[in-house]
């Protein structure tokens, strides 16, 4: 029987790995770290919980089951799990339409939502799809997380106001605020912008303060001074006290299929913010981590959030880089914030029905501004217009269509983007450089020549069916205005790092072509196995083994020898046999 030492548990439990045999000191600096991640978590988890539309204790079900889990299966030593901002507002969209306001369906709804993103995440794990890190393209989590943003104080504004509006999307629930000014509840308006200031203060002078916390005692400090409860501010109730048991929801195979879609949306997003956020961290302390391994862990973190209740969770920036400031150095941190959790739920959780609900509401509207992200928008801007549009055109999509259809056009388009870069690769024209005799790719300024009727072509991108006849037409076009006459073409694939069944095909008609018009195919600068994938599906068909040189130079003087030697032996052959004269 193996022990909890041996290489295998360790290569499966990596957390765990990290905390048994505790590191002197370790345990101290992690146990300091943790109670400073579970005094900010506290707060917002209730507050994202009111976000997806269920009790406030969910939200701390949700964090106790995700960081049970996500504590034993992840190599990195600082990520801190839970209920989080984009997360949470992506799982509402997804849930909201199918619950039709039953707060039962909805909590049922919600961890059948976990699980199955949890499901997705392990079994994409298992396929190795975790080595497919950067699943979600940058300009995508901009703009999704600006529209989120916004979104987000939409969603707010009704119980800061303390007043019920439809749960519209964003332009037609603005319009409902707008309408609904008149009937706000002005205890409840006063108490929520100044819990607001107070937040953006701590923020901007004590950073190192918890704000959430803060404002919730202040919170409940004023409406026990001012007697609020008693002026009509609306405070939590139902708080349940203890743990449910890890359970199955009560859900149907129908919900199972109306839920699929999202699962996978949410699968997509979690993935890319955690395994961000996982490298980051561990680039900062010189770690490394795996994707994969995190993969498993994320999905086993989401599973373990639906088992307990809860809702969909994923790797919280804040408190991760809360716990790296405040010391921790393994996942003992994670263990003993899910320590304080589970004590605050089991004994004190009944105390937050002093909380006013404004309070969570001015908390989310602090959190959502933290979330938009003008830099990075200005930063596409600088550097490409194309991503620059692709963000603009998700924050509309979220703002106009809804959280989910917003994220899958940005998907969309950041997929349609790649298919039109590869589709219409960069190429260039190499010139041999006069300084070390080899040919490059050089600037117009830059002087260089080729032999004449040499051409040598370098392509930018796999050489697959969206370009394959662009790439084919263009060497035509080369070789056709070429003057004098093309005799030689080389194929660099120095950058050409994979080939499909389609181009192959081409190659081989290109090949043919060139041959009718007297012009020499050659393949220069193929890797091994790329070589070998040519020569399985070319068959000898353009693409023998003579014609694959290790470099473009190579391939040009072995053309000019071969025609030298010609050449010499056509000489040979027709000079004319002098006669003796009689």
């Amino acid at each position: 029987m193996r022990g909890t030492g041996s290489p295998a548990w360790r290569r499966w439990l990596p957390g765990l790995a990290q905390v048994l045999p505790p590191a002197p000191g370790a345990w101290r600096a992690d146990a300091v770290a943790g109670t400073s991640v579970a005094i900010v978590m506290i707060p917002s988890v209730l507050a994202y919980a009111e976000l997806v539309g269920l009790a406030p204790s969910t939200g701390l079900y949700a964090a106790i089951g995700s960081m049970a889990l996500y504590a034993l299966f992840t190599q990195s030593r600082r990520v801190i799990v839970g209920p989080d901002t984009t997360i949470a507002l992506l799982a509402a969209a997804v849930i909201a339409p199918l619950a039709a306001g039953d707060p039962a369906r909805a909590a049922a709804l919600a961890a059948l939502l976990a699980i199955m993103t949890g499901a997705v995440l392990v079994a994409a794990a298992r396929l190795g799809i975790g080595q497919v890190a950067d699943v979600l393209a940058q300009p995508v989590l901009v703009g999704y997380a600006n529209g989120a943003a916004l979104v987000l104080i939409a969603s707010q504004l009704a119980a800061l106001l303390g007043v019920s509006v439809p749960n519209n999307t964003f332009l037609p629930r603005m319009i409902d605020v707008a309408a609904a000014l008149p009937r706000a509840h002005v205890p409840t308006l006063a108490l929520g912008v100044a819990l607001i200031a107070l937040l953006l203060a701590l923020r901007a002078w004590r950073p190192r303060v918890p704000g959430p916390l803060v404002a919730c005692v202040v919170a409940v400090a004023a409406m026990i001074a001012l007697g609020l409860r008693e002026r009509g501010v609306e405070t939590l109730s139902g708080i349940a006290t203890g743990l449910p048991a890890p359970a199955l929801p009560d859900t149907s195979f129908a919900d199972v299929r109306a839920l699929a879609g999202g699962a996978i949306a949410l699968a997509f997003l979690v993935f890319a913010e955690g395994v961000l956020l996982a490298r980051t961290l561990a680039e900062r302390h010189d770690e490394s981590v795996d994707p994969g391994v995190e993969l498993r862990a994320l999905g086993a973190a989401n599973v373990g959030a639906g088992l307990l209740g809860g809702f969909n969770v994923g790797a919280s920036g804040s408190r991760s880089i809360t716990a790296d400031a405040a010391g921790g150095r393994t996942q003992g941190t994670q263990f003993a914030t899910l320590a304080l959790l589970v004590a605050f739920t089991a004994f004190l959780a009944p105390l937050l029905e002093w909380l006013p609900r404004v309070a969570l509401a001015a908390i989310l509207i602090v959190a959502a501004l933290n979330l938009l992200d003008v830099a990075g928008i200005r930063t596409l801007r600088r550097l490409d217009r194309h991503a620059f549009w692709i963000a603009i055109l998700v924050t509309v999509g979220v703002l106009l269509l809804g959280v989910l259809p917003g994220m899958l056009i940005g998907v969309a388009l950041a997929f349609l983007e790649v298919l039109v870069e590869v589709a219409r690769p960069r190429d260039a024209v190499l010139r041999r450089s006069p300084g070390d005799g080899r040919f490059h790719d050089l600037d117009d300024d830059v002087p260089g020549v080729s032999p004449p009727g040499v051409i040598v072509y370098r392509l930018y991108a796999p050489l697959v069916f969206a370009n394959a006849h662009h790439v084919a037409e263009r060497l035509k076009s080369l070789a056709g205005t070429a003057d004098p006459p093309a005799r030689l073409v080389v194929l660099d694939l120095q950058a050409v790092w994979e080939i499909d069944v389609t181009a192959a095909q081409v190659l081989s008609d290109l090949h043919v072509h060139f041959a009718l018009s007297g012009i020499d195919l050659r393949f220069a600068r193929a890797n091994r196995p790329l070589r070998e994938q040519m020569d399985r599906m070319l068959d000898g068909h353009g693409a023998s083994r003579e014609r694959f040189f290790p470099s473009a130079s190579a391939a040009v003087d072995d053309f000019l020898a071969s025609e030298t030697a010609g050449r010499h032996d056509a000489g040979a052959h027709a000079a004319p046999t002098r006669k003796s004269r009689p």
